[in-house]
């Protein structure tokens, strides 16, 4: 299941290190009260598919700074181990081209995020968009001009 724009930020945020509710305020989560703000981030942290982006992108952080992965979850330390085995395989020349590729096509999964699809609300915009700038529903800066004439006289 692909994350939305708004949960893979939240995702993001949480794996820098910004607080819960921060990294829900900085991913543009709204709430009218602190009630509203705890139910929805109870919501994202039942999430299955959230919590293992975020331990994907902590055990990213790790691999790219080097760091040791002391203090950090059982999941993280496991990810980053497997991650450091299939990157160090599929960047190795002497390896034999399949095992590289089989390597890649792991760890690729956790490199690069899948990019969610567009929603129904997302697309009515775009749709609405383009429906102002031609046809009988566009707006008076997208007409084409009427004071011009084709025929010269």
């Amino acid at each position: 299941m692909s994350l939305t724009k708004r949960q893979e930020a939240y995702c993001q945020n949480v794996a820098e290190g910004l607080d819960d509710l921060e990294a829900m305020s900085d991913a543009g989560y709204k709430a009218k009260n602190q009630a509203n703000a705890e139910r929805s981030l109870k919501n994202l942290k039942d999430n299955e598919a959230i919590q293992s982006r975020i331990i994907e992108l902590r055990a990213i952080k790790l691999l790219e700074s080097g760091e040791s992965p002391e203090g950090e979850t059982a999941e993280v330390t496991e990810l980053v181990n497997a991650l450091h085995f299939f990157q160090t395989v599929y960047k190795n020349p002497a390896k034999s081209m399949k095992d590289r590729i089989s390597c890649a096509t792991i760890a690729i999964q956790y490199e690069e995020p899948k990019p969610a699809p567009i929603g129904k609300k997302e697309q009515g915009k775009i749709d609405a968009k383009t429906a102002t700038n031609s046809g009988k529903f566009a707006t008076l800066n997208n007409q084409p001009d009427l004071y011009t004439s084709k025929t010269t006289q």
